[in-house]
């Protein structure tokens, strides 16, 4: 019995159905001589309608098409029989008399009609277009609001690059091999995972047709030699401080083409949620006082699912190099033989400092800027670290991890030469919508208020360039009523 994904709702229908027509040597009939007009031809002619124009008179763009051909034939006056063998009809004009006779006459035809801006009385609409022929992408609001479709269009043209129209034309001329030489659904599904995702996938679209075609057959041979479980790899993302869109672009093609995700307990459902629904996710995180998942089987799930031929992700917070135990995961894949690569995320420093205008170098103020864990793997090393070396107000200190020993990490600094008064910055839940932050003295921070959230994660900024952050001026303020 078949079950739909989705249940329909006849109280809120979708306002158009879409479709995908061919216009190739096709007649369309389109009303108006305006600019508005214009531009419906031009996309009318790279879908290569026959254009038969109905217009008295001309602006200099549309006079232009006409006389370089691209549109060949030319009305003054619209006449009923016009429509005849016309596929659609798009009224441009701007003429309500006009947009009436032409929606009769094509209604007793049975041929849909656009009304420009009109969306009321349309049949159908023109959506924004993102053209990788043959990969089409159309982005509709109903008509409703074009501006936000083209704007949806405009971010699609960033996540979908020109190559992808080279790819799809090479994977097409490459089917059919595929085809008789795979003869399971599963098997030409997993191979064409493996081709259009992923390193392969980016210098595929970097060759011309027939190299790429000559790629895709030869990885569909070793495909074959290797066994249909073989080619697995993993890829460490950085999944930033949580904000879906502080994702690189690398890291949500990763995301939404991987197999199995084992992400940390700090990424959040709606950067998951850019995963397939047939995607495994595994939380592998590690949490202050929580029941933790050990490395170990962490690292052992991640090569077990490679060398089943599966795309991994190992998801984390932030950056996979900072303090995310990525370059532990990496050598034990790699002296495994498994294939593994990194995406790089932002960290919570960056996100931070960006997020509260806090620059973490700045001329005359901070020379550089250095990136410190106040929790090590052992109470040893913790004790051992040199707070010497980290009291220098010209450097601003990124400490991650130190929330709860605030008021110790706040009196080793003073005790090692920091200026009591340097200005610091706890931050918690950076880039997000809950993010807090509290400005204080170095003396002073272990005693602000609370945090709302005193499990979040949280960051904390120490040097004079935090007083360049728009907000150490507010909290100053604040201070100075109080006292």
């Amino acid at each position: 019995m078949l079950h739909l994904s989705s249940r329909p709702d006849p109280a809120n229908p979708m306002p158009y159905f879409p479709i995908f027509l061919d216009l190739r040597g096709r007649t369309v009939l389109l009303a108006g001589g305006g600019e508005a007009a214009a531009s419906k031809a031009r996309l009318l002619a790279r879908a290569g309608a026959d254009i038969l124009l109905v217009a008295p008179s001309l602006c200099e763009e549309m006079a232009e098409l006409l006389e370089t051909g691209v549109i060949r034939r030319r009305e003054k006056a619209f006449r009923p029989d016009l429509l005849d063998g016309a596929i659609i009809a798009i009224d441009g004009s701007g003429d309500p008399d006009l947009t009436d006779r032409i929606r009769s006459a094509a209604f007793s035809r049975n041929v849909p009609v656009n009304v420009v801006d009109v969306p009321e009385q349309c049949d159908f609409t023109v959506p924004a277009i993102l053209d990788r022929s043959p990969v089409i992408v159309a982005v509709s609001t109903g008509g409703g609001a074009p501006a936000l479709a083209r704007n949806i269009r405009q971010r699609l043209e960033a996540a979908i690059p020109a190559g992808y129209a080279g790819l799809a034309k090479a994977a097409a001329n490459a089917r059919a091999s595929v085809r008789d030489a795979l003869s399971t659904t599963r098997d030409r599904q997993r191979f064409w995972d493996r081709v259009l995702s992923g390193t392969l996938a980016e210098r595929l679209m970097a060759m011309e047709g027939d190299a790429a075609v000559t790629e895709i057959e030869a990885e569909l041979s070793r495909f074959i030699a290797g066994g249909r479980d073989a080619g697995g790899s993993v890829i460490l993302v950085g999944a930033g401080p949580g904000d879906p869109g502080l994702l690189t672009l690398h890291a949500a093609r990763a995301i939404g083409s991987a197999d199995i995700i084992l992400h940390d307990a700090l990424v959040p459902d709606s950067i998951l949620s850019l995963a397939r629904r047939e995607t495994r996710l595994v939380s592998v995180g590690k949490r202050a006082g929580c029941r933790s998942v050990p490395q170990e089987f962490t690292n052992r799930l991640m090569a077990a699912c490679a060398r089943k031929g599966m795309r991994v992700v190992r998801l984390k917070g932030g950056d996979p190099f900072i303090f995310g135990r990525a370059g532990e995961e990496a050598e034990f894949l790699r002296d495994r033989g498994v294939s593994v690569t990194a995406i790089p995320g932002i960290t919570a420093a960056m996100g931070a400092a960006a997020q509260l205008g806090l620059p973490l170098t700045h001329r005359g103020v901070a020379r550089s800027m250095r990136v410190v864990t106040a929790h090590c793997r052992t109470s040893g090393e913790t004790d051992a670290i040199d707070w010497v070396k980290l009291a220098d107000p010209g450097t601003t200190l990124a400490l991650y991890m130190g929330r709860d020993r605030l008021g110790e990490i706040s009196a080793s600094l003073i005790a090692a030469g920091l200026p009591p008064d340097t200005p610091a910055a706890l931050v918690a839940n950076a880039c997000r919508p809950d993010a807090e932050v509290r400005f204080a003295a170095i003396k002073d921070l272990p005693n602000a208020p609370a945090l709302t959230d005193q499990g979040a994660p949280s960051l904390i900024l120490v040097g004079d360039a935090v007083a360049h952050a728009p907000g150490w001026a507010v909290a100053d303020v604040a201070r100075i009523s109080a006292a």
